[in-house]
């Protein structure tokens, strides 16, 4: 835990502050793929993250989520293959629980802030070999 200049730890309060610049990234098992987690509730499964895919990298195939997922593009040309639909700086993008979507292709270096409001798939998927990666 944190503590604040008083010495007394920072999860007393409501507000929390996070310097994501200050924060490593962490890799994931399909190559390309990283993430910082910002927030997570371990009751819902929701969370809060930011992920960065390499130019070339992707989810290599059509999947669907067990929550809603959210994503706001900050850098970069992310693209949903089947569809064209591509995200770019300032792009929101919606995906319904249950949606099939997928593949997608980052066609160079791109950051997006994904959310979910609950547990991401409703299964592992095949290109993660870490199951802590589908969280």
């Amino acid at each position: 835990m944190v503590a604040g200049p008083d010495g007394l730890v920072l999860a007393r309060f409501r507000e929390i502050l996070l310097q994501t610049d200050e924060l490593d990234w962490a890799d994931k098992t399909l190559a390309g793929l990283s993430h910082k987690a910002l927030w997570r509730d371990e009751q819902t499964e929701a969370s809060i993250s930011l992920i960065r895919f390499r130019q070339g990298a992707g989810i290599p195939l059509r999947h669907s989520h067990a929550s809603n997922q959210f994503m706001f593009c900050l850098s970069g040309r992310y693209t949903y293959v089947p569809t064209g639909l591509t995200l770019t700086p300032g792009a929101f993008y919606w995906n319904p629980k249950g949606s099939l979507h997928g593949p997608t292709l980052a066609e160079e270096e791109s950051v997006l802030l994904e959310i979910y409001d609950g547990p991401h798939y409703p299964t592992q998927p095949q290109w993660y070999t870490d199951p802590a990666d589908a969280r």
